[in-house]
């Protein structure tokens, strides 16, 4: 594991709104080869770019919609979410990080203002990783939270990442670069058939998919029988999250956020919403925010507020409403 400080922390939740203002801090356009711009999408976004709609048809959720595309065997709505996520990741990551077009922007800013907090995120992007990994401050082989297997380019002296670590990034939903593998194949001697075994626990596998490049000099493992598609990395964003919150990977992710939730100082949490259908997400994390002040930095946080107060009185809540753009070119109000 990282040698994360022992001090305690600052502690980070990230939502869909924290990469809102990536695609104008890297130009304001960046165009992907079909000519649309690149994007990090909100919830509402999502009605146009995998149902072709322009408005929620009545009494349905954007994650009603996801959950019924499942049901009659349509992954085309998933498959278009992921896409346009690494989509994002490919084409405005590149400007961003340490050495990018635009570097001079508030996502370095912010990384390097607050360089070893632990940052806990609902997204399954790789904006962070791509830019603590440019910065020499985080690496795949441990900067996930748990211990992650990963090839490593052999490259010139003075260019190596960082061996360790300076926080972790843990993606509570999952991330589309790193699956568990849960079972091995016993080699056997002779004309002995291979067994299939799951008596040990799963190793977590580092496969960036097309982002290969983003994460230079690590490469993915090459897949085994193992193997699971990126679609099936993470938690769909479904009405109820419940079973795939018993992922082994989001499982050993979690736990290693209540212990940084429990021993916080405060908690910031950037551009996330609360959404009543991720209930089943957040409730174990707010138990270990009990009696601790926690900031909501969103344009919504007065509202999202006022509906959480009620139900989770226990924590010392505050609110600076404004995009996280704003709220780091103000100087972290709140903290």
């Amino acid at each position: 594991m990282s040698n994360f400080s022992t001090k305690k922390p600052l502690v980070f939740l990230l939502g869909a709104g924290f990469n809102r203002d990536a695609a104008c801090e890297a130009g304001q356009f960046v165009p992907l080869p079909s000519g649309r711009p690149a994007q990090y999408p909100l919830a509402s976004d999502l009605l146009d770019i995998c149902f072709g709609l322009d408005a929620l048809p009545p009494d349905r959720s954007v994650e009603d919609l996801f959950q019924n595309s499942i049901n009659i065997g349509d992954r085309k709505p998933l498959e278009a979410l992921y896409e346009v996520l690494m989509e994002a990741d490919y084409y405005i990551s590149p400007h961003l990080k340490h050495g990018g077009s635009h570097e001079d922007n508030v996502y370095i800013g912010f990384l390097r203002d607050f360089p070893r907090e632990p940052l806990l995120t609902f997204n399954y992007d790789s904006l962070p990783e791509i830019l603590l990994l440019a910065e020499r401050s985080w690496c795949p082989l441990d900067g996930y939270g748990v211990k992650v297997q990963a090839h490593e380019k052999t490259i010139r002296r003075g260019e190596q990442p960082v061996e360790i670590s300076l926080r972790s990034i843990l993606h509570l939903h999952g991330s589309l670069c790193v699956y568990p593998a849960t079972f091995y194949l016993e080699k056997r001697s002779g004309i002995e058939p291979d067994m299939l075994k799951f008596d040990r626990p799963p190793d977590f596998i580092f496969d960036p998919d097309a982002l290969g490049h983003c994460f230079f000099p690590f490469e993915r493992i090459p897949p085994s029988v193992t193997y699971t598609h990126v679609a099936d990395r993470v938690i769909a964003p479904v009405p109820n999250k419940a079973e795939g919150l018993k992922g082994e990977f989001i499982e050993a992710v979690y736990s290693q956020a209540v212990k940084f939730l429990s021993t916080a100082r405060q908690i910031i949490s950037i551009g996330y919403s609360f959404n009543p259908h991720d209930r089943h997400s957040y409730t174990k994390l707010l138990a270990a925010a009990v009696e601790k002040p926690v900031l909501l930095v969103a344009p919504d946080a007065e509202s999202v507020i006022a509906r959480l107060t009620d139900e989770y009185p226990d924590i010392r809540w505050a609110a600076q409403s404004m995009s996280f753009k704003e709220w780091v070119n103000n100087g972290y109000p709140g903290v």
